[in-house]
């Protein structure tokens, strides 16, 4: 076996977690619609998805409201 060099560099590593707490509601947003769409995409069965069309649409007239 080699002794292989981690592929990130630890200043990326700092970048990328100083980045993540600067912005932690923005990462937190991409996170939680990442999640969404492998959900809907991976896992979703079809009452799972009237489920969330139903959420959809709360959320929608609720926006519209403001």
């Amino acid at each position: 076996m080699t002794d292989e060099k981690p592929k990130t560099s630890e200043a990326q590593k700092r970048a990328t977690q100083a980045y993540r707490e600067k912005n932690r509601e923005k990462v937190r947003k991409q996170s939680a619609q990442s999640s969404a769409r492998t959900f809907i995409r991976k896992y979703a069965n079809i009452d799972d998805l009237k489920e969330l069309e139903q959420l959809i649409d709360d959320r929608k007239k609720s926006l519209d409201l403001k």
